[in-house]
């Protein structure tokens, strides 16, 4: 599988700190998701979905890939950690034949 490094959605991650001036893991975590934001920008604006179907992935399945991520997300919008490396963690959930086999039949 052969995903693409997309740039670094710095309007998605402003956002996220403009709403969340808490260090409550409750809001950042709704913050998060709110509109599917991330989960859309790398599913459609990074072409992720393209290499995703062809291993058997669906819209359904990568969200729950990311649910798997949601600390990490968070940790990436408090730039905890690095884009590069939030989407190290991702790929390697993605890559990995037992969540695969479980999420794809």
């Amino acid at each position: 599988m052969n995903l693409l490094k997309p740039p670094e959605p710095i309007t998605l991650k402003k956002q996220s700190k403009d709403l969340s001036n808490e260090k409550d893991w409750k809001v950042d975590s709704l913050i998060a998701w709110f509109g599917n934001r991330l989960p859309s920008y790398l599913w459609k604006e990074s072409g992720w979905s393209k290499p995703l179907k062809e291993q058997g992935f669906n819209w359904q399945s990568f969200l729950k890939i990311l649910s798997l991520h949601k600390k990490d997300m968070i940790s990436w919008s408090r730039d905890s950690i690095t884009w590069n490396e939030l989407l190290l963690k991702i790929e390697e959930t993605l890559r990995d034949p037992t969540f695969k086999k479980i999420l794809t039949g």
